[in-house]
């Protein structure tokens, strides 16, 4: 008996918070976001990324996060030449190998359509700083700079929670891979 009572008021709670949606895209809302992704071209590598955000009004936010970012690529060692009768056997190997990419971003995004309760889609510009590992085959660190352009997409699924759907492009002249089209989707909480 106390089960079914508990369920009752569980899905009472549960149906009764649904329609009242939470203050959302409002003046100084902070929230905090997880996401994951991929690139979207190419071989696979890992993206992760936690943010902060705070909305600025109910169209436009700004958002600064650290993101950590994969980018699969090949070279070829420099082998001292040796000299055979055999050609085929001097043919250098190539190495697959993946970047890593350590850096922080920000954007300011601004909201181009909604249904002002739950569905969110807007468009971001902004940029990132950071460092980047590659060995080939020494190991390396460079350092990496560009602007990034983006669309998101945000579902509020509770009154504080929202499921993210977001594509990137990023540019970097000083990177193994200068274009990068990341997909990732993720959780954002609002924090109030």
């Amino acid at each position: 008996m106390e089960h079914i009572r508990l369920t009752a008021i569980s899905l009472s709670l549960l149906l009764c918070t649904v329609s009242a949606f939470a203050q959302r895209h409002y003046e100084n809302i902070p929230a905090l976001e997880l996401n994951y992704g991929t690139n979207l071209f190419g071989n696979a590598g890992n993206y992760y990324n936690l943010s902060f955000s705070r909305y600025i009004n109910r169209t436009s936010y700004w958002k600064a996060g650290l993101s950590y970012f994969e980018k699969p690529y090949e070279y070829t060692p420099n082998l001292p030449q040796v000299s055979t009768l055999n050609p085929e056997e001097t043919i250098p190997e190539t190495i697959h190998d993946k970047g890593k990419d350590f850096y922080v971003d920000g954007g300011y995004y601004r909201t181009l359509a909604s249904n002002l309760k739950s569905v969110y889609w807007g468009i971001a510009l902004g940029g990132f700083i950071g460092t980047e590992y590659v060995r080939h085959p020494d190991k390396e660190y460079n350092f990496i700079i560009g602007p990034k352009l983006e669309t998101e997409l945000e579902i509020f699924i509770l009154p504080r929670t929202a499921l993210l759907a977001r594509i990137q492009q990023h540019w970097n002249p000083l990177s193994i891979d200068k274009w990068n089209t990341v997909w990732n989707v993720g959780i954002k909480i609002l924090l109030y």
